[in-house]
């Protein structure tokens, strides 16, 4: 497993019709899909939980239409799915902030879309490229993990039996 210490570089926005229509219908099944919560129930706030869950399957969809542009090179690619996603963010966060994040919320936003959405459109790419959805055997993965722990060690100086 490779750890990295940056994305993938982001290129220039190509503003396609589709796309714009797909973040007016997400606005459009967020309202829908949300519980309404009356004005007077202030303290009450949609769960990140759901805006998360909404915001992958947006990018999941997002991805496989524009990853079809052929005029698009990949760091244009990226850069018009990540603006898509803004836009969604944009509008399903409003509600699900707590008011005492709201004083920053534009640099949780820079953190959410570069430093989180970013890095998961390489990731969700090169799965799609490579073709590893499937998930690995648990066995295996067990047996790989009782391997590195015995080279390695553990914290605490404790090692599996």
């Amino acid at each position: 497993m490779e750890i990295r210490d940056t994305a993938n570089p982001i290129g220039e926005v190509k503003i396609d019709e589709a796309i714009e229509n797909f973040v007016q219908i997400m606005s459009v099944e967020w309202d829908e899909a949300r519980d309404a919560i009356p004005w007077y129930k202030f303290w009450q706030r949609i769960s990140m939980v759901r805006v998360t869950d909404f915001l992958l399957k947006s990018l999941d969809e997002l991805i496989a239409y524009v990853d079809e542009l052929v005029d698009l090179h990949g760091a244009d690619k990226k850069a018009t799915v990540l603006r898509a996603i803004e836009m969604i963010y944009d509008y399903t966060v409003r509600e699900a902030m707590p008011i005492l994040l709201r004083p920053f919320a534009g640099k949780i936003k820079s953190i959410i879309i570069l430093d989180v959405i970013s890095p998961a459109i390489d990731w969700m790419v090169d799965k799609y490229r490579n073709g590893d959805w499937r998930k690995p055997d648990a066995v295996e993965l067990a047996a790989q993990w009782q391997l590195k722990a015995q080279m390695i060690g553990v914290p605490g100086g404790h090692r599996p039996t």
